[in-house]
């Protein structure tokens, strides 16, 4: 049989009355609580009994204390002399436990009762909860404009269709904690000054249960979404968080113990929360590009300044293929993704030649809801023009797709070329990029030179069907 027991808390911070009915229904079961933290609360074997609890705010209390202060612990003490024993503390709440019937309660002025939650909402959690809603609602927006600016690129990134989805969870999530203890506060308020009675909280645990499901659903989507370098990049940012955050949590804890002051505790882990983020950050971006390749670990040489792969990866089409000529020094890059509505390859290879490089590229995506296809065709072909910013200056390269006359060349419906459009005299000069149409498949190709009629065939027939 369990001697201890942890549990995942979904009741928010200024529900005292769920918090409290909850515990009385564990002590009727045999759990009594022991310690509280952020997310999970700890509960060791007691004989099933009947127990009253009572969560107090206490203000100027805080996570970094290592030892309760002098005005807090001497309110403990009044407390236990009216037979209240602190069961466990987190940053402002206390909870007392009274075998007593019916125990003396603690607070009995409910103006004061509202004040104390007030109090201690205001000095963390609505802070938190209102720079969360504020970072969501500007992630979202900023994901909005980049799917309103290229819807095909948010579709075939899982990513991009995650945050489409966490962001909004997250923001509704905030505003509802946020607005749902204004309201209460407006209630309660009111109740205390004119009947001189508190108001009975009420948290909203099943809408957190749903947010978080649905957070987990989405994050599961997405990683089963990518590549598989890139699930190792999104698995391995997931435990590197989950560690290095029980790693703060034990500093903590290891200081409060040794009886650090609360203002060396918070300094501490401020600094070290700081350079936890930036050293994350750091090994993403440095996993990222290593990861986005299909062996990052691969081992390459250089050659007139420029890195080559050793055992080049092997790609669907190839400038040796095109060319029929072997080359001695190549280097070629893979990334997949893939989501409920596209699927997307994208396909680079670089030749060292003595006086300068060949570059093939290449991007492959596979419309796999037919109902999209209007959409993304009009996406490729309409989305035009790049814009480039030096500092505070930002320029425009306008160009265009211009039909090519013999699509057939390429075995596809539809095939178009890239133009670059002189602003002064409106020249068009075309460029050796390429859109090709094969039903539910697009393909974007840059290629060094101007391809030939059987060098067009050969990209119809590599890129043209399902690989």
């Amino acid at each position: 049989m369990l001697a201890k027991k942890r549990e995942y808390i979904l009741y928010s911070f200024y529900d005292r009355t769920g918090i409290e009915r909850h515990l009385e229904q564990m002590a009727a079961r045999g759990w009594m609580l022991e310690k509280m933290g952020r997310f999970f609360w700890t509960y060791h074997r007691i004989e099933p009994k009947a127990m009253h609890f009572s969560v107090i705010y206490f203000a100027p209390a805080s996570e970094f204390d290592c030892a309760p202060g002098e005005e807090q612990q001497t309110f403990q003490d009044y407390c236990a002399e009216a037979g209240w024993t602190l069961a466990a503390n987190w940053s402002q709440m206390l909870i007392f436990a009274n075998s007593a019937e019916p125990p003396i309660p603690i607070e009995t002025d409910a103006a004061v009762q509202v004040g104390t939650v007030h109090q201690a909402m205001k000095k963390n959690f609505l802070i938190s909860y209102g720079i969360l809603l504020a970072l969501s609602l500007f992630q979202l927006i900023r994901v909005l404009l980049d799917f309103w600016r290229h819807p095909t690129d948010s579709l075939a990134n899982p990513g991009s269709l995650g945050m489409l989805v966490l962001w909004p969870l997250l923001a509704l999530f905030c505003a509802t904690e946020i607005a749902a203890y204004f309201l209460w506060r407006r209630k309660a308020l009111r109740a205390a000054k004119e009947e001189g009675r508190f108001t009975p909280t009420r948290g909203h645990r099943r809408l957190r249960l749903v947010y978080e499901l649905l957070t987990t659903v989405s994050l599961l989507c997405m990683f089963f979404s990518f590549s598989t370098q890139m699930s190792f990049i999104f698995a391995g940012v997931f435990v590197v968080i989950v560690a290095l955050e029980g790693l703060l949590a034990g500093l903590r804890h290891l200081m409060r113990r040794t009886g650090w002051s609360t203002e060396v505790n918070r300094l501490v882990t401020q600094v070290l929360s700081f350079l936890v983020a930036f050293a994350v950050i750091g090994g993403v971006t440095w996993g990222a590009f290593r990861l986005m390749q299909d062996t990052p670990w691969r081992e390459t040489y250089t050659w007139q300044g420029d890195e080559y792969d050793a055992d080049p990866i092997d790609l669907p089409l190839t400038l040796a293929d095109l060319t029929g000529q072997p080359y001695e020094h190549v280097s070629r890059d893979r990334l997949e993704t893939r989501t409920f509505f596209l699927a997307r390859r994208s396909c680079k290879e670089t030749v060292g030649q003595p006086q300068k490089q060949l570059t093939l590229w290449y991007e492959v995506t596979d419309i796999r809801r037919p109902w999209l296809r209007e959409m993304v065709v009009r996406d490729y072909l309409e989305n035009t023009g790049d814009t480039f910013s030096a500092g505070q200056i930002k320029f425009t390269i306008d160009w265009d797709w211009v039909p090519e006359e013999d699509p057939g060349a390429w075995s596809a419906g539809a095939a178009y070329r890239q133009v670059y459009i002189d602003d002064q005299d409106g020249h068009r000069k075309p460029v050796n990029t390429y859109l090709l149409f094969y039903g539910d498949r697009i393909v974007e190709l840059t290629l060094p030179e101007e391809p030939t009629g059987a060098q067009r065939a050969m990209v119809g027939e590599r890129l043209g069907i399902h690989i």
